[in-house]
């Protein structure tokens, strides 16, 4: 276990050090200097506030899991882009039009550094920004590249993320909901990222084999990976949701019982408790299934073997904690 947590966290360090050098560059102009250097420095500042990192990371694990260390390297301007994607919906949420967060990881919030108008720039240039730095991924086929770009599309766009997001301010406040309704917020606003982390990653893996897989099933394994995401994404919000109901304050690290305080609508509230639990482990082993499904696809070597087993031990940590 402690060689693990050792192997990743020199990967977050990896992710790091590319989200320290993503930083703005401009030419030295002799006017609006002071205006240039704000934008590079709100730039940067929602993406070295902090985080887990969970997304890069699984991009970058995945890839790994296929192609070894070279799909790692291969794979690190997709988990930038999608980073920059997340931080982005982060700054957006927190702007006072949706949630209206004064603080995000400790620190205040975007908006509430360089005000809303300029918050709202930040978000809009983290997202097209992130396209520039997934168009640099080196790929050896040309539908590999289009599939990246199109991937992240549709799962941050209107299909994916911002579905999920609209659904939520739709439904909060209402009363009457069915599960069904929960899960498909889940699985837009939440899954439909962590399914780009697993395709990019099985995409990146691709490009440095030495045979290319035929394109029905290339399709295929996009599709698989793309729900599995879904799956984990789903069953990470429900477990959220029962740690709200049974953990305490001290062991969440956020106040306890919240969701009920605030008579929100949850997986638990519809559910009850016991099928709530039943139904997370059955996403995660829904999601297990369908990666190993994948990776069964392609040679064990020692390294794509180390690192597959550090993408479920990732998931492990993310997803089957004790409720």
């Amino acid at each position: 276990m402690t060689d693990s947590i050792q192997h990743i966290e020199n990967i977050i360090k990896i992710i790091e050090n590319d989200i320290l050098e993503s930083k703005l560059a401009f030419a030295q102009e002799k006017i609006c200097l002071q205006e240039f250097s704000e934008i590079a420095e709100a730039f940067q500042y929602p993406l070295i506030a902090g985080g887990k990192r969970i997304r890069p990371l699984l991009t970058l694990l995945c890839a790994g899991s296929i192609g070894g260390e070279r799909a790692i390297q291969n794979a690190r301007n997709a988990a930038l882009a999608l980073e920059m994607v997340h931080t982005y919906s982060l700054v957006h949420d927190d702007l006072p039009c949706m949630d209206n967060d004064d603080l995000r990881r400790g620190k205040p919030t975007t908006h509430k550094v360089y005000g809303e108008a300029k918050g709202l720039l930040v978000g809009d240039a983290l997202l097209t920004d992130a396209f520039f730095h997934l168009a640099h991924t080196k790929c050896k086929l040309t539908e590999y590249l289009k599939s990246l770009i199109q991937e992240l599309s549709l799962c941050s766009g209107a299909n994916g993320m911002i579905t999920g997001q609209w659904l939520d301010i739709s439904l909060t406040g209402k009363h009457d909901l069915i599960w069904e309704q929960i899960e498909l917020i889940h699985k837009n606003k939440t899954g439909k990222l962590l399914g780009c982390a697993f395709v990019f990653g099985y995409i990146c893996g691709l490009n440095v084999l030495k045979t290319d897989v035929i394109h029905e099933h290339f399709i295929l394994n996009k599709g698989k990976l793309r729900q599995a995401g879904e799956f984990v994404g789903i069953a990470f919000q429900i477990i959220d949701d029962i740690l709200d109901t049974t953990g305490s304050s001290q062991s969440l690290g956020k106040t306890a019982g919240k969701d009920q305080a605030q008579n929100k609508t949850t997986s638990v509230s519809i559910l009850g408790l016991e099928k709530a639990q039943n139904l997370a482990s059955e996403f995660t082993e829904k999601a297990y299934h369908l990666l190993e499904s994948v990776f069964a696809n392609f040679p064990a070597s020692s390294e794509n073997e180390t690192y597959k087993n550090l993408l479920f031990y990732q998931l492990e940590q993310l997803l089957v904690r004790k409720y």
